[in-house]
């Protein structure tokens, strides 16, 4: 993703891809500030809306060096493969970023997602069950 302007528009998407990356779960604000180099009280309005960033440079930066992989962002060393119990049913693998527990999937304010209990990580939002097991193992 290359900018060669500092336009509204390109600030807006910028700022619009930043938050698609933090909504998905992989990594909080803070964290993401910190590796962007700014300040969390800084990010914070640029996530609501309240004020734009002067530059966009850093911000594509930090989004270019995040690994991305079929199915989107990713954590880095994650490795794709079905995971099964012995009758052949899916089952969540464990966590892409403690990798000491299996996860769970969990109904959450009407949504599906999966979770980490050791570390509390956690995946993107789905409709169903099936859905939410399928993106918590790397293939939805």
């Amino acid at each position: 993703m290359r900018y060669k302007g500092n336009s509204i528009e390109e600030r807006d998407a910028a700022v619009e891809l930043l938050r698609e990356f933090l909504r998905l779960n992989y990594m909080t604000a803070a964290q993401a500030a910190q590796r962007i180099g700014v300040r969390p009280e800084t990010l914070y309005p640029w996530l609501r809306g309240k004020i734009r960033p002067k530059d966009v440079e850093s911000i594509v930066a930090f989004l270019d060096s995040v690994p991305i992989e079929r199915g989107g962002i990713i954590p880095t060393g994650y490795e794709c493969r079905e995971y099964k119990n012995w009758r052949g049913i899916p089952k969540p693998r464990r966590c892409p970023f403690c990798k000491q527990a299996k996860g769970e999937i969990r109904k959450i304010s009407g949504a599906f997602r999966g979770i980490c209990p050791n570390c509390g990580a956690t995946g993107p939002r789905r409709e169903s069950h099936g859905e939410a097991l399928l993106a918590w193992n790397g293939k939805g």
